[in-house]
């Protein structure tokens, strides 16, 4: 294999991991998908990982200055953590309506959240400080030393490399979470949905202490 396939192979391997890791977005991913279906975890998905790709392009460009310091992390951490503690409460309150709907009727109409799975994607990224605290230390580290060895084309490769490896990973959570449905049926579901949707509450809750905390 080739210096530059090698670094991309390993950029495609680094994004698979990234995505296999457990945070917010693989959260959201598995919460939208139970709720709305495939469809709504494919779009999480969509904005997530385009919102990464994005990012990614700028860092092998030579953007390094993307990257927020220590007080810009902080104000993420917080902001960040308010955004998963407020999806998480919509979630719930829908989950709540959910279940004093009379069987075989229509759903009351749930006027708050009417943030989409797509746009919740994006934030999802943008406003997590993890994210961004990997993009200032592994990934622009990884894109100029590929940039610096192989070009701004092999770094540019390398980034969707990346950024495909992470919605391999994403992809597998989405499947996962589309089977629950016909398995676990509708009270199940809403019992998952719910424990994902503290899950996200509780994530947004220690953003927001670490973020205060400084």
């Amino acid at each position: 294999m080739s210096p530059g396939g090698g670094a991309i192979g390993g950029a495609f391997a680094l994004g698979f991991a990234l995505g296999a890791a457990p945070g917010p977005v693989q959260t959201l991913i598995l919460s939208e998908t139970a709720k709305r279906g495939l469809e709504g975890g494919l779009r999480v998905m969509l904005g997530a990982n385009l919102t990464l790709l994005g990012i990614l392009v700028a860092l092998a460009l030579g953007f390094s200055s993307l990257a927020p310091g220590p007080g810009t992390i902080r104000t993420l951490q917080v902001v960040g953590g308010l955004f998963l503690l407020w999806i998480g409460g919509v979630e719930l309150r829908s989950i709540l309506i959910e279940g004093r709907a009379p069987v075989g009727g229509d759903l009351p109409p749930v006027t708050v959240g009417r943030l989409g799975p797509t746009l919740k994607g994006i934030a999802s990224v943008i406003l997590n400080p993890g994210a961004w605290a990997f993009f200032a230390t592994t990934a622009s580290a990884l894109m100029a030393k590929v940039t610096s060895d192989r070009g701004t084309g092999t770094a540019l490769a390398a980034a969707l490399a990346m950024a495909v490896g992470v919605s391999c990973s994403d992809l597998t959570f989405t499947i996962l979470g589309s089977g629950g449905r016909r398995v676990l049926g509708e009270r199940g579901l809403r019992w998952i949905r719910t424990a994902l949707a503290v899950a996200l509450a509780l994530i947004g809750v220690a953003f927001i202490v670490e973020g205060t905390r400084g």
